[in-house]
């Protein structure tokens, strides 16, 4: 899963993430790049927040399903555990970065 971007509001980022998986922590500074472009932010983690299981489970199933709204079925006993384990980090962006392009070599 990695770092998904859940929402963005003036200046905080929302970011769902498997403790599993990546190791953040408060303080750290972290750098989002937008596909495709030389647009980014440069973000600061400030707090951690658990995911509440009704909303996780929606919000999960939109990220796999890429689609839309999440279909009404119930997750498999397996995947809940891992989804179970999810949190949300809650980050402020210090600065909006524009990066050169590459040169090639």
């Amino acid at each position: 899963m990695k770092i998904q971007i859940k929402q963005i509001k003036g200046d905080i980022v929302e970011l769902l993430f498997n403790p599993r998986e990546e190791d953040l922590r408060v303080g750290e500074n972290l750098t989002l790049r937008e596909n495709g472009s030389s647009r980014g932010l440069i973000v600061q983690v400030i707090e951690f927040r658990t995911v509440t299981y009704p909303s996780l489970v929606q919000e999960m199933l939109q990220l796999v399903a890429e689609e839309g709204p999440a279909p009404n079925t119930s997750p498999e006993p397996d995947g809940l555990s891992e989804k179970s384990n999810l949190k949300l980090a809650i980050a402020k962006i210090r600065k909006v970065v524009q990066w050169a392009p590459m040169a090639a070599a």
